[in-house]
């Protein structure tokens, strides 16, 4: 049996699943990935896990950001293909990644694809913290099967039109910055953050987004060189395009 129809039978029964809808191993693999709680998940199933997860980004093309620029850099792509010292995921309170199976929202795709190893480990910090993760703040784990070293989970605001929602949205890239300086990081890269589910709209976060970073690496003596804006579509690549020239 290959890795991951082992892997779905697997998932399935620790699910308690009897019967499962008509999509490629990928998706089935996948969603079933979204649902598991991974509590007490074998060793040969990480391991296999990994093996799956290896073999489906090696018919991808990689981006290494260390030959971008110095500073920062916009770029539009698949944040899941970049490597870099660190990328940003947007988190709900929770910590725990998309539990809808197959969603396509940056929370479900970091966690797919680097494994279930980021959700294990968040169960872990989240049970130790004993409460919800406030707004702004940065949680670490490696990205484990990602080309990228770590993952930064960080939540945004979501948007209420107050002064707050601001502060908050700051302070996550503040907050992922300073966490990048303390583990001596060189680059790090930035999704749309609270530009999604949360609500938070477009031209207000990337304006929040570009007046943070740029002022702390004018006024910090920090070891990031290489910042990256990553967005998905050509209508926010423009806005953080025209925000960037302007400032």
């Amino acid at each position: 049996m290959t890795d991951i129809k082992w892997c779905i039978e697997y998932l399935k029964k620790y699910n308690e699943i009897d019967t499962l809808p008509n999509m490629m191993d990928e998706a089935l693999f996948r969603a079933l990935q979204n649902i598991t709680m991974p509590y007490e998940l074998s060793e040969e199933f990480y391991k296999r896990q990994d093996n799956v997860l290896k073999d489906i980004l090696s018919r991808k093309e990689i981006t290494d950001v260390s030959f971008f620029a110095d500073g920062i850099t916009l770029y539009k792509g698949d944040i899941t293909l970049l490597k870099a010292d660190a990328i940003v995921n947007a988190c709900n309170n929770k910590m725990l990644g998309c539990f809808v199976p197959g969603h396509h929202c940056i929370d479900n795709a970091i966690h797919s694809f680097a494994g279930l190893q980021v959700r294990r480990d968040m169960m872990k910090i989240m049970a130790a913290q004993g409460h919800d993760e406030p707004n702004g703040d940065c949680k670490v784990t490696s990205a484990y099967n990602l080309p990228s070293k770590y993952i930064f989970h960080t939540v945004g605001p979501i948007y209420s039109g107050k002064k707050q929602d601001e502060v908050d949205l700051a302070s996550c890239y503040r907050s992922c910055l300073k966490k990048a300086d303390e583990m001596g990081l060189n680059s790090i890269v930035f999704c749309c953050l609270s530009t999604g589910v949360f609500g938070y709209p477009i031209e207000k976060a990337t304006t929040i987004a570009i007046r943070t970073v740029k002022e702390y690496l004018n006024t910090q003596n920090t070891h990031v060189k290489k910042v990256v804006f990553n967005v998905f579509t050509e209508r926010d690549y423009e806005i953080y395009q025209r925000l960037l020239e302007r400032d």
